[in-house]
């Protein structure tokens, strides 16, 4: 399992990349700011350490 972002929830606080133990993600320059996307999904260790931190519940895992 890995984690996937909903966008349309998402807001760019990069909580999720802040607290990822297995650096799963990186930022991403949009035009409205940075967002966090998932760079390496095999690296998901399943902590769901991202899905607590992230403060809009945009965050799931999915197989």
């Amino acid at each position: 399992m890995y984690p996937k972002i909903d966008y349309d929830k998402c807001v760019g606080s990069l909580e999720c990349y802040d607290v990822c133990p297995a650096d799963v993600y990186d930022e991403e320059e949009t035009k409205d700011g940075k967002r966090a996307v998932v760079a390496r999904p095999d690296e998901c260790t399943e902590c769901e350490q991202c899905i607590d931190a992230c403060p809009t519940d945009a965050i799931e895992l999915v197989e």
